[in-house]
Order: C-alpha cells, then structure tokens, then sequence
C-alpha cells in the first residue's frame, strides 16, 4: 500500500503560524495579568487597612437601630465588597469604586409590619467623608431639593440621599406617600445618632469658596480625570451666578505651593496641545493663565498650596471678576 507523503510547510506558512501562536500567547497573558489590575483610582483612594475582604459570617444585626419606632426590618441586611457590588448595583459599580469603595450594607424595613409599603436603605462606606460627599454629590438627582431633616441631605419624589461622616446613604420607599417620607426621615436620623451625630453641618471643601454668588448645593468633589483630564484629581467644583452669567469654578488642595503650581502649568499645556490658545485680552491678575477655547475661556492660577481657575465660561468679564474673587479668598484661606 503506497502512503501519502505529508507536505512540508513552506516559510510563509511557518511565519504565520509562529505570529498566529504568538498572538494567543500575548493575549492569554494579558488575560491572565489583568485579573490583577485595579483602577488606579481605587488604589489611590482605598486605605490600605481595608484592602482585606469582608467576613466570611457578616453581622446579621440591623443596618439601622430603629427601636422604639414604627419601622421594622423587612429583610435580612445584605452586605456588598468591592468584588461583589455589581451584583447588586450592576452598571453603577465603577463610580463608587473609583471613590474609594469599601463596602455595602442594604436592608429593606417596613411600617407597622405592612409588607407593601417599606422603604430600602443603601449604606456605602467609602473609607472617608471625602470620598462619602464625592460620590453624593456626583450623583446628585435632577430636580432634587435641599432637605433639613441632617445636615448634607437632599430629597427626590420618593427617596432621601445623604453623605454623613466616611458613609454615603440612599433610602428609597416605594411610593411617594407621606408616611414613607417621614420613614426616610426617621432612618436617617437613627443613622445619624448611632455615627458620631450631626456635628459637620458644611460639606468639605465648602470654605474654598467665596460666598457672593455662590449656587446653594451646587458644589462637588470630583476624585479623577476631572473635565478629562487624567492629572486632575480631588477637584472641588461650584456654580456661580455674577451678574446673570453662570460659571463653573474650581479648586484643589495639592497639599505644597510647587504641586499646586506644577499642575497648574501641566493643565495649561494640556489644553494648549488640544488646539486652545492664549487669549489675547489682559489677564485678571498677575500669575493667571486666560486660555479661549472654541468660544469659552479656561482661565487657571495657583495660589499657595491650591490650584484653582474658572472652567468653561462663556464671559471673560465675568470669569475674570470671580477669579480674582477666588484668588483672593484663597489667600486669606492660607494665612
């Protein structure tokens, strides 16, 4: 019986068949490493003493001490780590993740024990009141409204958020009703009383700010990539209103008067290499970078130890006045 001799591969065949490998090995390392890989943002953010996983037999107590009230618990509590979050608020995870996440307790409760009307409490400890009022007021809801019931608290239709001490809070009802409203009320309150108190009425980083025109509720920290750019971390940003124009500023503590000035120029140049330009009109004050993009103006400085400048702003009038504002209140703020 006469065999088939097998065809030697030719160099072309080999080649391809060498890169084809070569390619799988590439892509099942980088597989393989990035398991490992964590935002750099939470690395940054996360203190180190809470890198560790939760218990393996969580306390069952309840998320919130409601004694001697109508509320009740309704449901065990749940408790939520960093690898475990999407599955409870899949698609949202990132956010809290990049802000310094440690870890989640839910539990739903109930009034006089009525199974369909109860209220859920989302309870977010994010390692610090920072990262507590960065993700609070990130996600801040359209139309919300400024409530008294603690101190950095808003409301919505049917739900109460608030940032207290390192921990960020949703209490959600199920309807709108009165006495679920007031249920919000009472859970944060107890909340409140079982953590420290209300003793922080300010939000942080609310005394970088000028008061004159200052939009209530309007300030937040943003902790990464601020208005895309990677550099800019831990910016505080609030709206203003001078003279019926709006204007973003902001402003970051970089901790020495050479970081704050560094970032500063790096911000410049970033926005320089993106097509944007000098503004030919006279500065606000000596040290001040006027920058027109399209048809707004950036306009950056550092003073001492913080960075700061007017983002976006439609006037160069306008956002010279507040700058110089700014810039003068951060002086006194260094003193």
């Amino acid at each position: 019986m006469k065999t088939t001799a097998h065809k030697k591969p030719g160099k072309i065949e080999t080649r391809l068949s060498m890169a084809f490998m070569a390619i799988l090995l590439i892509a099942g390392a980088g597989v393989f490493m990035r398991q490992f890989r964590i935002n750099p943002a939470v690395v940054a953010l996360r203190p180190e003493s809470h890198q560790q996983a939760l218990p393996s037999d969580p306390d069952q107590s309840a998320v919130v001490d409601t004694t001697g009230s109508k509320l009740a618990p309704f449901s065990p509590p749940e408790r939520f780590g960093p690898d475990t979050l999407y599955e409870k608020i899949n698609g949202r995870a990132d956010l809290y993740l990049s802000s310094g996440f440690v870890s989640l307790s839910t539990q739903r409760f109930s009034m006089d024990n009525a199974a369909g009307n109860w209220v859920e409490v989302f309870i977010y400890d994010m390692a610090t009141p920072e990262n507590a009022f960065s993700v609070f007021s990130m996600q801040r809801r359209e139309g919300a409204r400024a409530d008294g019931t603690v101190p950095n608290a808003y409301r919505t239709e049917n739900a109460l958020f608030m940032a207290h001490e390192k921990f960020y809070l949703e209490i959600i009802g199920t309807d709108a009703s009165d006495a679920l409203q007031q249920a919000t009320g009472q859970l944060a309150r107890a909340f409140v009383q079982t953590h420290g108190g209300a003793t922080v009425a300010s939000a942080p980083g609310a005394d970088m700010f000028p008061a004159s025109g200052l939009q209530a509720e309007s300030l937040q920290l943003v902790t990464a990539n601020a208005f895309g750019y990677e550099q800019l971390d831990r910016i505080y940003t609030a709206e203003y209103l001078i003279d019926g124009t709006r204007l973003t500023a902001f402003v970051s503590d970089r901790q020495t008067a050479a970081a704050a000035a560094a970032l500063a120029a790096q911000y410049r140049q970033t926005l320089v290499s993106y097509g944007a330009a000098s503004a030919d009109a006279p500065h606000p004050f000596e040290g001040a970078a006027v920058i027109r993009f399209f048809d707004t103006y950036e306009i950056i400085f550092s003073r001492g130890k913080y960075l700061a400048g007017i983002h976006e702003a439609g006037s160069l009038e306008a956002a010279g006045s507040l700058a110089g504002q700014l810039a003068g209140h951060l002086e006194r703020l260094g003193e």
